[in-house]
Parts: structure tokens; C-alpha cells; sequence
């Protein structure tokens, strides 16, 4: 009977482990991160942001505001600041929706629902020049694994390649975040409440 037990236990704990395991390897734990410099992966954009001051945790708060009012729509985040330069609470940041890219028109009452819920607007432009990688996004643990691996091999590269690099962009759809920092047109990306920068050109 204890062997029986015992046995039983094993092959609970073996699926376990699988089962654990397979979703770490389909949230991206052994996709290697490629950082390379080319163009931004996406062109000008229009978007609906919010700005946040404090600690980055704290953006995914936001990214649930955006999701709760258009699932549809690819969620952005630009990261201002360094959290091994400046500390937690005055790290500053925008989170928020791509509306149009390109030549597309921006969809009018969508734009109108994200300004009822306290969104302002503002322009990107397509920059030709940024380090920049992907990673899979699939669920929470891709988010928390993306921390993890992007982020290092990102500054990593920078570093490497004596690179000014100042802010973070993020751009997730349902299935890649695309991740880059801009290496020219660096000020377009600052909206006007980063007190300090230079201010990105307010639309709509």
C-alpha cells in the first residue's frame, strides 16, 4: 500500500513539473532575447496615454484601464527614467493606446471613449534609428519574464556599444511586445507632463 502511495505521488508531482514547466516554456523562458539596431518596428503613431509618476510596478494598473476599455487596441508604455539612476517614486512614465499608424485615421469614438475616461493624445514619430528586440506575450509570466531577460540584455547592448540611450518603449499586441529605444528623435517621445524634458507635440 505505501509503495502504491508513493508511486502515485510521483507521477503527481512528474505532471506537475511538466505542466509547470510547459507553461514557463510557452510564456518564453527559453527564448533568447536578440537585441539588434535598425528602425523602429513601427511607424508614427497616434495614441491615448496617461502619465504616472512612482514606481513601475504600478503601470500595470493602467494597462488594465487601457484593456478594460478597447481589448483591441495595442498597449504602449514609454519608461522615462532608469530605476538604477532614479529612485521609485519619481520614476515617470505613460501607458496608454496606439489609436492610428501611419496614414490610417483615427477611429473618432474611440478616441472620444479613451478622453471620458481622463486619456490625453499625442503623436510618436517612426524613428530610423533604435536598439530594439521582441518577446513573446502570452500571459502575466511572459510580463514578468520579459523584466528578466529583455531588460538586462537591452542595457547589456547599449553598454557595450557606448550608446545614449535615455527612455524605453514598449508596444504589445496579443501576441510580441516589441521593445525599443529610440537613438534619434529622443525629445518627440516626451509628453508634457515630464517636467525636465522636452515635450512631445500634443494632437487632437
Amino acid at each position: 500500500m505505501a509503495d502504491e502511495w508513493w508511486f502515485w505521488l510521483g507521477i503527481i508531482a512528474l505532471v506537475v513539473v511538466v505542466t509547470i514547466l510547459g507553461a514557463l516554456t510557452y510564456s518564453g523562458l527559453f527564448r533568447s532575447v536578440v537585441v539588434v539596431t535598425g528602425k523602429s518596428p513601427v511607424p508614427n503613431i497616434v495614441v491615448a496615454y496617461k502619465y504616472a509618476r512612482g514606481s513601475y510596478s504600478n503601470a500595470g494598473k493602467l494597462f488594465g484601464e487601457v484593456v478594460g476599455i478597447s481589448s483591441a487596441v495595442k498597449c504602449i508604455a514609454v519608461y522615462y527614467d532608469s530605476p538604477k539612476k532614479v529612485e521609485a517614486a519619481k520614476l515617470r512614465c505613460i501607458v496608454g493606446a496606439v489609436l492610428a499608424e501611419g496614414h490610417e485615421e483615427v477611429d473618432k469614438p474611440l478616441e472620444t471613449k479613451f478622453k471620458k475616461h481622463g486619456f490625453k493624445m499625442t503623436e510618436f514619430p517612426h524613428v530610423p534609428a533604435v536598439v530594439k528586440t521582441t518577446f513573446p506575450y502570452r500571459n502575466t509570466i511572459s510580463a514578468i519574464l520579459a523584466v528578466l531577460k529583455v531588460y538586462p540584455a537591452m542595457n547589456k547592448y547599449i553598454e557595450e556599444k557606448h550608446l545614449h540611450a535615455q527612455i524605453m518603449v514598449e508596444i504589445c499586441d496579443d501576441v510580441t511586445t516589441h521593445y525599443f529605444v529610440p537613438l534619434s528623435d529622443e525629445d518627440e517621445f516626451y509628453v508634457p507632463e515630464t517636467a525636465g524634458g522636452e515635450r512631445a507635440k500634443p494632437t487632437h
